[in-house]
């Protein structure tokens, strides 16, 4: 086949390709060498699955067990409202072919699953059910974990499956992207026996993909144009700047233009520009509109802003507000402390996670943690908007100078001593043994 994503031949016999391909995954799983026995993406996929400890006999696991929650997170999806479009195209393989449409989040968890019931109930046994994570790492190979990891339709077979749990089955996955950042945000997948597999099945939910997309792009210029309508009447004869923004960070109109550079995570209230300057953000339409205030609104150029890392409960406290992080958050911010140029989605990536990561797994931790503290972090690359101090600095700028004993005082306990972060490790090491000396 020249098309290096179908998995299957219109004319082949499936039930000789399955046996063939079960023979090649128990060499592979037995440390053999089976390069050039299994297309190049199911090989690579067979090695990102291994790399990430994913165990062939095991079920994927449930991640969201709570059904009210798996609602709620599908009802806010942003292809709740594409469903009946899907729906539409993909009726015939659903009702004729005995397939399952299947529609996942960014990160590979199932939401919907719709089709034959007798389909789905023969799936329950190997945990293709809503709240279960079928990324690669939580599944192994299979087409929708595969589309994400690749960012491409993929169609896979039988034992092109990683998990043996899996090999009856075949199925379709494409990727679904939002068409205001270009990042995917689910997948639709259409599963079912392999004995129907067909090359037609990829091709449909590619199409179903791009028509997802289309109908996302053409209701976001739809609310995008009601907001560009509401803000210039809303900010008319106004003499201080301003600008459109999607909650995304995305400008998309400023007076004067370009004003306002793309990147911060806003939400109504107040907000800090990098120059020192206030703004003030409320919501309009889907969107919100930046009001930069006037000279005498104007901050010091060193915020109050200050992170406490060596406490047993990292902190981070601004006016009028203490605001205790997690370890993850902490771990994000200590990190992005020690690195003031700031990092690319990949690099912090791969500060956080470490080679077993995904830049869109910190992709939506960033997302909460830029919601939570408003304008303290941009992105591309990532990094403070405005000055933050930390009792780290604090203790290191005491042990520069020679005063060792101070230092101790102020140091209430190690630097985030559960985290792995490369930077925040070396930071540890360091600090402990310049204060041991």
């Amino acid at each position: 086949m020249r098309n290096p994503w179908l998995a299957v031949n219109p004319l082949g016999d499936r039930l000789a390709q399955a046996k063939a391909l079960q023979r090649v995954h128990e060499a592979f799983h037995s440390g053999r060498d089976v390069g050039g026995s299994v297309r190049a993406v199911v090989a690579q996929s067979w090695a990102r699955s291994s790399s990430a400890g994913v165990d062939p006999v095991t079920r994927a696991p449930i991640v969201l067990a709570d059904e009210r929650e798996i609602d709620e997170r599908w009802s806010h999806h942003p292809l709740h409202p594409v469903l009946p479009v899907l729906r539409d195209l993909l009726s015939s393989a659903t009702s004729e072919s005995g397939h399952m449409l299947v529609i996942s989040d960014a990160a590979g968890v199932l939401l919907w699953i719709e089709g034959h019931h007798r389909v789905i109930e023969a799936t329950h046994d190997m945990h293709f059910v809503c709240g279960a994570d079928w990324s690669e790492s939580g599944a192994g190979t299979n087409a929708l974990g595969t589309a994400i990891a690749v960012d491409h339709p993929v169609q896979i077979f039988s034992a092109e499956h990683y998990s043996r749990r899996v090999h009856p089955w075949q199925c379709s996955g494409a990727p679904i992207h939002d068409p205001a950042t270009g990042e995917i945000i689910g997948v639709i997948d259409l599963t079912g026996h392999l004995k129907t597999a067909h090359p037609h099945t990829l091709s449909l939910v590619t199409a179903a993909a791009g028509m997802a997309e289309a109908f996302l792009r053409h209701d976001r210029d739809r609310r995008d144009e009601r907001a560009r309508e509401a803000y210039l009447e809303r900010v008319g004869g106004a003499r201080q700047r301003t600008a459109l923004v999607r909650r995304n960070g995305q400008v998309l109109m400023g007076v004067p233009s370009g004003w306002l550079p793309s990147g911060f995570a806003l939400e109504p209230g107040e907000l800090a520009l990098p120059d020192g300057t206030v703004a003030d953000v409320e919501p309009l339409e889907d969107c919100l509109v930046v009001w930069q205030r006037s000279a005498g609104g104007r901050r010091e150029p060193h915020a109050p802003v200050r992170l406490d890392l060596l406490r047993r409960r990292p902190l981070l406290h601004r006016p009028g507000e203490t605001v205790p992080l997690s370890g993850r958050h902490a771990e994000i911010l200590c990190t992005l402390l020690l690195a003031p140029d700031g990092l690319t989605v990949e690099e912090l990536t791969h500060e956080i996670y470490a080679d077993g990561g995904k830049p869109v797994t910190l992709r939506a931790e960033m997302s909460r943690l830029r919601s939570a503290l408003g304008g303290l972090i941009t992105a591309r690359p990532y990094r403070f908007a405005i000055p933050v101090t930390s009792d780290l600095q604090e203790v290191e700028t005491l042990l520069a100078n020679g005063h060792t004993d101070e230092a101790r005082q102020l140091a209430r306990g190690r630097l985030l001593p559960g985290s792995h972060a490369p930077r925040v490790v070396e930071a540890r090491e360091r600090l402990e043994h310049a204060l041991s000396a």
